[in-house]
C-alpha cells in the first residue's frame, strides 16, 4: 500500500510529540553515572602494592609505577603517575589490578585549557581519591567502603587482609 511509511513515520512523530522532554540541566544537574563506565581513573594508594599489573596490562603506556623495596620484603611505591594526554580509557588497567588499587569512577569534568594538566603524578591522583571519598561517604566506585583513619591501612597488612570487606 502506498504510503503507509509516511503513515508510520508521521505516527512515531505524534507519539513523541506531547512527551515531556528529556533535558539535563549539566551545570545544575548531573546524570547518575553508571558503575562500570569508563571514566577517569582514581587510584587509592592505600590499596596498592607496587606489582606494576596496571602499567603491564596498559596498551598506550601511560602509567609509570617506580618501586624501591622495604626491610619487611614489601615495595615503597616511590612513583606512580598516569598520563592522561594518552589514556584512551580502555579500562584494562582496573581489570588487571588485583588489589582494586586503581578504579573507573572518577570525575567528568576534569577537561582543563592546559595540556600538560592531564599528567597527574601520585599527589595529584591522591588528591583526586580522597575527593572521592569525601564526596561519596568513604566508598570506593566499586562499592567498597574505604578503611577508617584509625585502622590499619591496607598497603601495611598482607595481600589476603587487603580484600576483607566491611
Amino acid at each position: 500500500m502506498f504510503g503507509t511509511g509516511i503513515a508510520k513515520g508521521l505516527w512515531v512523530t505524534l507519539r513523541y510529540l506531547f512527551r515531556r522532554p528529556f533535558t539535563t540541566q549539566y551545570p545544575e544537574e548531573v546524570r547518575p553515572i553508571p558503575v562500570d563506565a569508563r571514566t577517569n581513573l582514581l587510584w587509592f594508594e592505600e590499596r596498592c602494592t607496587g606489582c606494576s599489573t596496571c602499567a603491564q596490562a596498559c596498551p598506550d603506556g601511560c602509567i609509570l609505577v617506580q618501586t624501591s623495596p622495604r626491610e619487611d620484603g614489601a615495595l615503597n611505591i616511590d612513583r606512580y603517575e598516569i598520563d592522561f594526554r594518552l589514556c584512551m580509557y580502555c579500562g584494562l588497567c582496573v581489570e588487571a589490578c588485583p588489589y582494586e588499587a586503581i578504579q573507573a569512577g572518577g570525575p567528568l569534568d576534569d577537561a582543563t585549557y592546559f595540556f600538560d594538566e592531564l599528567y597527574r603524578d601520585k599527589h595529584a591522583l591522591t588528591k583526586m581519591a580522597q575527593k572521592h571519598l569525601h564526596e561519596h561517604d568513604h566508598t570506593y566506585p566499586n562499592g567498597k567502603k574505604a578503611p577508617l583513619e584509625d585502622e590499619i591501612p591496607l598497603h601495611i597488612g598482607k595481600p589476603a587482609e587487603r580484600d576483607r570487606v566491611r
